[in-house]
């Protein structure tokens, strides 16, 4: 029973269905539905669908030992290819004048990702418990109490990291110190 709440808690909190989820439903809360569906489709469409698609095709054929890259090492072939796309879903959004907090928002998820892509090569850090509690002071910024409540979500998430034996203590430590120093930087920068 702990292993499938585990599992569930673990598909939940997984960052290609968080982070996305919440893009849409920001974009197209807050903002007309042309610039929300380009800005969706910047961010859905050009990082997280591709990402989506490679991760299930690496771990389709083997490459990758299963969809989240729980190894260290097949983990940089990952960081490889959403770098470079992150970088330049970033300068467009700049580029096309988009708000200052969406602009920052992408910045600071490359920083992220450039910072654990370095860590990685020492400690493999949960991304699961990074990236959520990276958004959940994204959320923060636009409503504290739900950003807060994505915060305490992350404790659970990283339970479940550890009873699926995807990730140690440590790993699940280093990706919430990680995670919690980059969100909690953005949020300083933020415009609220």
């Amino acid at each position: 029973m702990k292993i499938k709440i585990a599992k569930l808690i673990s598909i939940v909190g997984h960052p290609l269905l968080t982070i996305p989820l919440y893009v849409a439903l920001v974009m197209f809360a807050f903002t007309y539905i042309k610039k929300a569906a380009f800005n969706s489709f910047l961010i859905i469409g050009c990082i997280f669908i591709p990402l989506t698609l490679w991760l299930y095709l690496k771990s389709r054929n083997g490459s990758y030992t299963n969809f989240d890259v729980s190894d260290r090492k097949q983990r940089k072939s990952v960081f490889l290819f959403i770098i470079p796309i992150l970088c330049v879903v970033t300068f467009i959004v700049y580029i096309t004048g988009q708000s200052t907090n969406l602009c920052l928002s992408l910045l600071f998820a490359l920083i992220l990702i450039s910072i654990l892509q370095i860590v990685n090569l020492y400690v493999k850090s949960s991304l699961h418990v990074s990236f959520n509690i990276y958004l959940s002071f994204l959320i923060m910024s636009g409503n504290y109490g739900m950003g807060i409540m994505i915060l305490l979500f992350t404790v659970p998430i990283a339970w479940s990291r550890i009873v699926l034996g995807r990730h140690t203590l440590k790993e699940v430590l280093f990706g919430g110190v990680i995670g919690f120093i980059v969100g909690l930087t953005m949020f300083v920068f933020m415009k609220n």
